[in-house]
């Protein structure tokens, strides 16, 4: 038999104490958790955290002969007081299990309101809740498309004479409102294959004391899945820290590796290393410097080592576009309009869909019934480089490979390179996890790591992110398991904002349309809606104007409103 406590069991109703208690915290500006366990979390917090903390909220202790209910709302009180390790939720709990539970394990998200149940064993509760989503030890966040139920069971025992807890699970539960107060979203950089690029793989920390410890730790632990063999680091495996501290003075970080980070560390690895170090730890607010050392020594950097380069954090593209006007390629920009010179007569393939390279003077376009995909190299000559049926819009990756999907979306991915007299003829990508799903947008991301999808898998239209796996020689070779983003707009079509942020929507020619922009940190804005909309176009940089188009024309978004351009040409696109 279970027995269900009442919320007013205990004398004081759990939820409305720990609503009492955040609003508390927000006030006096500190930050944390509520304690228990289970799996899977969601919400929208903000990128880049606080790391400058003042813990003025103090939570009481456990109470002289309190009953067991009693001590399970208090932990869970506690819980919002992560100082020193979460030292006073720990009073709630047995000798040994204080010195054995590991709060940061994982944290989950819950929506509504735990429920306690009590079980015949004395001393044994289980508490209940409604997940949404969670976060594991490296602030990876998983999702849930659905709310499940997450069950922590707990038991208790009396310590000379009064109860505490003697098993819970490792980790913290929050209330999915509070999320974002507590937890902020920080971006880890690693590298492209080329180390030209430095790629963000955003995670969730509660924002408290020893937080750049916990962000190298991740860092150390290497990419998320979705970018598993897509990036590097330049930390070799079995890198940790030497001490579970970062300590910050004077705002200048010091991060004491173990000495196998460095036992076959060439001079390039170790600038690279610094590098990663000081773009990751950047993101914290009272860090401005990072010194490396090994046994509290400073490592040695040298003189910059031949190779290595500073690097890109923001790709971007050509502020110029792609158009078709009249048969042809055209050079969109503002209101102007221009030919693209130098290129053959196109016509007789009744162009639409183009692409153009962000590093060189090549094209891509489709005919106009789209089972051909026709490339344009820098002589301006035209060649057909794929073929298949209802064929995507392609689109040109920065180290020169055009890509295409055939087949209504399915299986088929094509990749063509930027020379196919040296390197071969358009081949077939190893689609994975889309080889069952029907995609209906591919872009490359403009660091050439990634691929934004827009694809229907399970008979559920969707937004994800998939590395792009590659060879020594950079020949894409497959996609990752992907990141799944959610879109509160119905989605078709799909383009890159910036490096970490993309737009999404689906077209209706005669329906007004709703765009959205979705950004990797969690943060998302929806467009004012536009009647028509049959293509959106956005490119990563600075003032990179977003353009639509209507059966009416071409609008550009100014501030937050669509404003009609003069500029006559269709099928947008900014390099990439």
């Amino acid at each position: 038999m279970r027995k269900r406590i009442s919320p007013h069991d205990g004398g004081t109703r759990l939820p409305a104490l720990i609503a009492a208690l955040v609003a508390a915290l927000l006030v006096l500006s500190g930050c944390a958790a509520i304690p228990s366990s289970g799996p899977v979390g969601t919400s929208a917090p903000e990128a880049a955290g606080q790391s400058d903390f003042t813990y003025t909220f103090d939570p009481p202790g456990p109470a002289k002969d309190a009953s067991p209910q009693q001590i399970i709302e208090g932990f869970m009180r506690a819980g919002i007081a992560p100082r020193d390790d979460y030292s006073v939720a720990r009073e709630y709990l047995a000798p040994k299990l204080s010195r054995e539970w590991r709060a940061a394990d994982r944290t989950v998200v819950y929506a509504s309101e735990p429920n306690i149940v009590e079980n015949v064993q004395k001393g044994s509760y289980t508490v209940e809740v409604a997940a949404t989503s969670s976060i594991d030890e490296h602030g990876l966040l998983t999702r849930k498309e659905k709310q499940s139920t997450v069950s922590a069971d707990i038991k208790l025992v009396k310590v000379d004479g009064q109860w505490r807890l003697s098993q819970v699970p490792n980790g913290t539960m929050i209330e999915e409102g509070n999320f974002a107060v507590l937890f902020s979203a920080y971006p880890l950089y690693f590298y492209d294959a080329t180390k030209k690029y430095a790629i963000a793989d955003y995670r969730w920390f509660a924002n408290r004391q020893g937080l750049p410890a916990t962000i190298v730790s991740a860092l150390l632990a290497g990419p998320a899945p979705y970018l598993r063999n897509a990036v590097t680091s330049a930390f070799p495996e079995g890198s940790a820290l030497a001490r579970a501290s970062v300590p910050v003075d004077s705002r200048r970080a010091t991060v004491d590796l173990n000495t196998s980070t460095f036992a076959d560390a060439t001079e390039l690895q170790r600038q690279l290393m610094q590098q990663q170090l000081e773009l990751t730890l950047g993101e914290v607010q009272n860090i401005r410097t990072v010194s490396m050392t090994v046994g509290q020594r400073a490592v040695s950097l040298g003189n910059e080592a031949q190779g290595f380069d500073k690097a890109i954090v923001d790709a971007s593209v050509p502020n110029t576009q792609i158009a078709i006007a009249n048969q042809t390629l055209v050079f969109y920009q503002g209101n102007g309009v221009v030919p693209v010179g130098g290129i053959q007569d196109i016509s007789a393939f009744k162009p639409r869909d183009p692409a153009m390279a962000p590093a060189d003077n090549r094209f891509a376009f489709l005919n106009g019934d789209r089972t051909k995909m026709i490339t344009v190299n820098e002589s301006g000559a035209a060649r057909v480089a794929a073929t298949g049926t209802d064929l995507l819009p392609p689109s040109i990756d920065i180290h020169g490979w055009t890509w295409t999907v055939g087949d209504n979306g399915r299986t088929r991915i094509r990749a063509t390179p930027a020379d196919r007299d040296k390197n071969g003829p358009s081949r077939q990508v190893n689609s994975g996890w889309m080889g069952n799903a029907d995609v209906t947008s591919l872009r490359v991301s403009p660091d050439g790591a990634r691929a934004l999808v827009i694809a229907t898998v399970n008979g559920k239209p969707g937004v994800y992110v998939t590395g792009i796996i590659r060879d020594s020689e950079g020949v894409p070779r497959g996609f990752t398991d992907p990141l799944h983003l959610d879109a509160s707009v119905p989605v078709q079509q799909g383009v890159w904002n910036s490096s970490d942020s993309v737009i999404v929507m689906k077209p209706s020619d005669s329906q007004a349309v709703q765009a959205e922009e979705i950004s990797l940190n969690g943060k998302a804005t929806t467009f004012e809606p536009l009647l028509g909309m049959t293509n959106i176009s956005a490119g990563p940089g600075d003032q990179r104007t977003v353009y639509a188009e209507t059966p009416d024309g071409v609008y550009s978004r100014v501030f937050s409103t669509w404003k009609k351009r003069e500029g006559k040409a269709s099928e947008l696109a900014y390099p990439g």
